[in-house]
């Protein structure tokens, strides 16, 4: 059976769908304006900046996290009036405050103090005299050293300046200052001839110091005039201090080192023993002997000493060559007495002059031995009288001359019997009373600086 719609249900059919249609008009014509916004919108914006966030965000990829935006705001300009200040303890402070390294500050301070003392210095230099009388004698090496007494004054403004420097650094501080670079220590060394490796380099600065004050105080004592027995003693006071202040800086073994090297006992030893060429076990046993010896007799050039003191010197010396021969042996001593005598060396140079051998040299200094132990023996036989001794001693010197005069010939005789003005060995020999004859020391006042 057919199915009929009548009008009415017809009517209302096609009214909805009318209004069907006419939402979907409504929404397409609604998509289509947006879409319309959106593309005007965009032609209107101007393009992202490269590096700005929406142009990150446009390269990044999906799901990358956003970079962190940063903020840079502007600061007040450092100035170095922030850190000067007065005083070196506040302006130490202010360079540890923000953080300055502290090897920058010790540079930064000692540049400053080496800028002040030095125009200090320069300060005492410059009132020193000109010197302008080239013909006035004296020794020709000092012209080139400041007196003794700008030597002391330069000396103190060093210990000052040390004060300064351990007042604000301490020890470890001004150890490191004075830490000479590895260019200084090669030149040091260069310098000096002798290997100071076994001293550290922060005392070998103290050292220095010590030297050069040891060494204007004793030329400020030799500049009074010949050495009486108070001065003697108190150069034995000054070589105790100078000894005892360097027995603080280094260890008993370093000091040893140290004294063998720089000690005036061990250059005079260099100087004296030119000739005998010890091994270095000989000259340890020597210096051993003789160090004992200079720290209580030592002299300087121009000293003179009374009788009793010489007498007590003569023995000591005599024990001091006893302690050598026991370490050398009889031969080698012998060797070593030869070398070190002054009057030795003056009869090889005449044999040397007349083209003679060292064994020459070596049969007149014998000789010279021999006449002087004799005339020693008649000068204290007191059963003679003074003539009697006087033509004893006068044959004694006649045998002896000829004996020389046998060996190296009538010029080198008469070479040797006016050497030293008439003054020396030989012509003593016939004295009852000999004079006294002041021989060269080969004093050196200081082994000078390690340096470095």
């Amino acid at each position: 059976m057919a199915l009929h719609r009548s009008p009415t249900v017809l009517f209302f059919a096609q009214e909805m769908n009318l209004q069907r249609l006419l939402l979907i008009s409504i929404v397409a014509n609604l998509v289509c304006l947006a879409g319309l916004f959106w593309m005007l919108a965009d032609r209107q914006q101007p393009p992202a900046q490269l590096g700005s966030p929406v142009a990150a965000a446009a390269g990044r990829a999906p799901g990358q996290a956003v970079p962190v935006e940063r903020i840079v705001r502007e600061v007040e300009p450092f100035h170095w009036s922030q850190i000067e200040a007065d005083d070196y303890q506040t302006y130490v402070e202010n360079l540890r405050r923000i953080g300055c390294p502290e090897e920058t500050i010790r540079d930064l301070v000692k540049q400053d103090l080496d800028k002040l003392y030095d125009q200090r210095k320069a300060d005492i230099l410059s009132k020193a005299p000109a010197r302008k009388e080239y013909w006035k004698t004296g020794n020709p090496s000092a012209l080139s050293r400041p007196s003794s007494a700008t030597s002391s004054q330069m000396a103190q403004l060093d210990r000052e300046k040390n004060e300064v420097l351990g007042d604000l650094f301490g020890s470890q501080g001004v150890a490191a200052i004075n830490r000479p670079s590895p260019l200084a220590r090669a030149r040091s060394q260069s310098k000096s001839g002798y290997a100071m490796d076994f001293i550290p380099e922060e005392t070998k600065a103290e050292l220095n110091t010590l030297e050069r004050e040891f060494g204007s105080e004793l030329l400020k004592k030799m500049a009074q005039g010949a050495t009486d027995a108070q001065d003697m003693a108190e150069i034995r006071r000054m070589r105790t201090e100078r000894d005892d202040r360097i027995a603080t800086m280094l260890t008993p073994e370093q000091k040893m080192e140290y004294d063998l090297r720089k000690s005036p006992t061990s250059a005079n030893m260099r100087l004296q023993m030119d000739g005998f060429d010890p091994s270095e076990d000989e000259f340890r046993d020597i210096f051993a002997a003789r160090k004992v010896f200079d720290n209580e007799h030592g002299v300087v050039p121009g000293s003179s000493i009374s009788p009793a003191d010489a007498e007590i010197r003569q023995l000591a010396e005599q024990e001091m060559n006893n302690q050598i021969r026991t370490s050398l042996g009889d031969d080698r001593f012998q060797d070593y007495l030869r070398q070190t005598d002054y009057d030795y060396k003056s009869i090889h140079k005449i044999t040397q002059r007349q083209g003679l051998g060292e064994n020459i040299s070596a049969q007149v200094y014998q000789m010279k031995g021999g006449a002087e132990e004799l005339a020693r023996e008649i000068r204290m036989n007191t059963g003679l009288s003074i003539e009697e001794r006087q033509m004893q001693l006068g044959q004694i010197q006649n045998e002896t001359s000829i004996s020389i005069e046998s060996l190296i010939g009538g010029q080198g005789a008469a070479a040797l019997q006016t050497q030293a003005g008439g003054r020396n060995w030989l012509n003593n020999i016939g004295r009852v009373n000999p004079l006294p004859i002041v021989k060269p020391t080969f004093q050196v006042i200081t082994g000078g600086t390690p340096n470095p």
